[in-house]
């Protein structure tokens, strides 16, 4: 009786952990289909502060920031505080830094990156209609990856939770 109960004990863990393996794989395609979405509207933001407040750039980061949720707020307020410091590098090695810093906390892939460090390659280093024609530019390859990233959401999401659970199922039934 006792054996039995270790047995399905150690079965139920088992199943349990390779479902909770699944489950995190597929909230974790969501989350980076969320934080795209929110770079987007961050860009859009950060257009706007630009454009109509005509903040300076730390200003404009740290209004961004605000409405933002981490890592996302992190990357604009981390460059807007460097900007404010008085760091000897350009705004676009600031960006740079800044969106490397926020990669291992974040759900965006290494493509993802190259597109929000390319946001920075006009801030501050030209005139306020390049820097929104490189915001356009990085918007409309967001709008690209958003896409793939939603494609990828929708084919692999079930997938991955139905593999946890199954592939739970196999090895227990491979260790009984």
């Amino acid at each position: 009786m006792l054996e039995l109960t270790c047995k399905l004990t150690g079965a139920l863990c088992i199943i349990a952990a390779t479902a909770a393996f699944g489950e995190t794989k597929a909230r974790a395609l969501a989350l980076r289909v969320r934080q795209l979405q929110q770079f987007q509207r961050s860009l859009k933001l950060l257009s706007a502060e630009i454009t109509f407040s005509r903040a300076l750039l730390p200003y404009a980061f740290q209004a961004v920031a605000r409405q933002l949720e981490p890592p996302l707020s992190e990357l604009y307020s981390n460059a807007a505080d460097n900007l404010l410091s008085g760091d000897e590098r350009s705004a676009r090695e600031i960006w740079e830094s800044a969106a490397a810093d926020i990669y291992p906390h974040s759900s965006f892939n290494a493509a993802d990156m190259e597109i929000i460090a390319g946001a920075g390659v006009s801030l501050g280093a030209t005139e306020q209609e390049s820097q929104l024609k490189q915001i356009g530019l990085t918007l409309q390859h967001l709008e690209v990856a958003l896409e793939a990233a939603l494609e990828q959401k929708q084919k692999n999401e079930k997938m991955w939770r139905y593999l946890g659970f199954a592939g739970g199922a196999a090895l227990v039934i491979l260790l009984l």
